[in-house]
């Protein structure tokens, strides 16, 4: 009995990570090095719930057990979540942290916003992007307030 109230206890303070998938056309095992390294054609698809990493070379290094510790997307790569798109040169998935980082021109679409910069890290846990370097266009989506100070003009 004590036992198990450890283990809801240990449960709660880490629980566990949901599962991640990846689809390929091919897949290569490298176990000295506890590295695989997927190749798509066209491509790689990394699933992590609602969140999908595309790229045509996925190289995933794992844990003893054999899961996905972190893994380095390559070549067309895209994250899609919701209505956000980014894509980049190469994206690294961290298990661990829940994060997505992406380098090499990463640009962010939401909607009709587009934003470019120099490096993009997508917290996954707190479904939040924060964007380095940022520049680009802010469109709010359809119905959304406008800034104060600003009215919509009706009817014309």
């Amino acid at each position: 009995m004590i036992v198990a109230g450890c283990l809801a206890l240990a449960l709660a303070a880490n629980p566990p990570s949901p599962p991640v998938t990846v689809d390929a056309e091919e897949v290569q095992y490298l176990y000295k090095e506890r590295k695989v390294v997927f190749t798509g054609k066209p491509l790689v698809t990394l699933t992590r719930e609602d969140a999908v990493l595309t790229c045509r070379k996925l190289v995933a290094e794992n844990d003893e057990q054999g899961r996905i510790r972190q893994a380095v997307c390559s070549g067309d790569v895209k994250l899609t979540r919701g209505t956000r798109i980014v894509t980049c040169q190469t994206a690294t998935f961290e298990e661990k942290a829940a994060r997505v980082t992406c380098a090499g021109n990463p640009v962010l679409r939401d909607g009709e916003t587009v934003m470019r910069g120099e490096e993009l890290v997508y917290d996954l846990a707190a479904d939040k992007a924060t964007l380095s370097g940022a520049k680009g266009v802010i469109v709010p989506p359809p119905g959304a307030e406008m800034a104060p100070g600003k009215k919509k003009e009706q009817g014309k």
